[in-house]
């Protein structure tokens, strides 16, 4: 049950990270000017945002703040930012950055969102 727990907070991760990128690459990151991603955010990190909590508080206050709809909450910070928040409670969550992979745009990937690599000590995932 873990591992199936696990492998569905892949797409809830990737969804966020989508959608976070959307809303910080836009001329207005505010919900006023990008509701439409902040709702979409909103539902992706509704769906990871327990398991999230039970390994730290504070990322998951970080995505839930990002996503709220309420007047002039803007997105603050950098798509690299945001994303650090979430890779460094992957272990946690039982998934590696090989599951998740980047922000593709169909011919590579977006700046500051590629791909990042798991880190096993003296060894690397290939």
């Amino acid at each position: 049950i873990k591992l199936i727990q696990s492998a569905q907070l892949v797409s809830y991760i990737q969804g966020v990270g989508r959608y976070a990128y959307k809303i910080s690459a836009s001329d207005t990151p505010n919900v006023e000017g990008e509701n439409k991603e902040y709702a979409e955010g909103g539902a992706f990190a509704t769906g990871m945002l327990p398991q999230l909590y039970k390994c730290n508080r504070a990322s998951a206050k970080t995505v839930d703040k990002t996503f709220q709809l309420r007047a002039g909450n803007s997105f603050a910070g950098t798509i690299e930012d945001f994303l650090a928040v979430l890779r460094s409670e992957y272990q946690c969550l039982g998934i590696t950055c090989e599951d998740v992979g980047g922000l593709w745009d169909g011919e590579s990937y977006y700046a500051g969102a590629g791909p990042c690599v798991t880190n096993y000590g003296d060894y690397l995932a290939v």
